[in-house]
Order: structure tokens, then C-alpha cells, then sequence
């Protein structure tokens, strides 16, 4: 068990959304399930997910495309493997989304192959990386 956000918990193996906290540079984790399911249950500066997907919403996007705004509306979802430094890989590929640009996740190396879904995923102060 791992002490959170509030008094919220989170644990190794626990189904989470993970997004890019703008406001306070950290990752936010909302739990998917449990006691605090839709809540945000922790920031991590560093953190690894297992079966990772991608998620964006449509809706979110467009208010973001509108009104020149950004807005939480893209996830990471995954099981949360490890809470704490992760090492760089000289074949690490960072993984990005600009909803100004396009409408999914990417390689920043290659833009023109859309993300739905990577096995793992490390998280580090405001990158994340396969």
C-alpha cells in the first residue's frame, strides 16, 4: 500500500489512469477501481505501468482545439508495476501527445506512427518513455 493524495491509497497491481499534471509538474493517478474509483489517489514524480492503453477524448480535444485551452482529457491506463526511479535505456523512445498537432500518442522520433497501447511505460518528471 502506498500512501497518496488526501489519505488515499494506491498499490502495486492497482488498475490506474495517469495523466501530465500541468499545475503542479507531477503525474496525477486516478484509480480505476476500489474505494476511490475517479478520484485522484496520488502525484508521482516517477512511476511504471504494465498493459498500457492510450487514451484520448474526442470531446476533450475539440474543447481544447476551441477554446485554445488545455483540459485533461488524455490517459495513460495501465497497472501500476513500480513507484520510483526509472532507468533510461540507450533504445528508449519517448512518447508524446500535442493535441494542437494530432489526435493520438506518439514516438516524438517518429510522428507518424500513432500509439494505442505498449506493453510498459516509464514515467519520469514530465516524460514518459517506452
Amino acid at each position: 500500500m502506498i500512501e497518496g493524495y488526501k489519505g488515499r491509497t494506491v498499490s502495486i497491481g492497482d488498475k490506474v489512469k495517469v495523466y501530465r499534471n500541468l499545475n503542479n509538474g507531477k503525474w496525477s493517478i486516478l484509480a480505476m477501481a476500489g474505494e476511490f474509483k475517479g478520484k485522484v489517489v496520488a502525484h508521482f514524480d516517477n512511476l511504471c505501468l504494465s498493459e498500457v492503453s492510450f487514451k484520448i477524448s474526442e470531446a476533450g480535444r475539440a474543447r481544447v482545439l476551441r477554446e485554445k485551452r488545455k483540459n485533461v482529457h488524455a490517459y495513460a491506463i495501465g497497472s501500476i508495476v513500480s513507484v520510483g526511479q526509472a532507468e533510461l535505456c540507450d533504445d528508449s523512445q519517448f512518447v508524446t501527445y500535442d493535441p494542437y498537432k494530432f489526435g493520438f500518442f506518439y514516438k516524438s522520433k517518429d510522428e507518424s506512427v500513432s500509439l494505442s497501447s505498449t506493453a510498459l511505460i516509464n514515467f519520469i518528471p514530465g516524460k514518459a518513455f517506452i
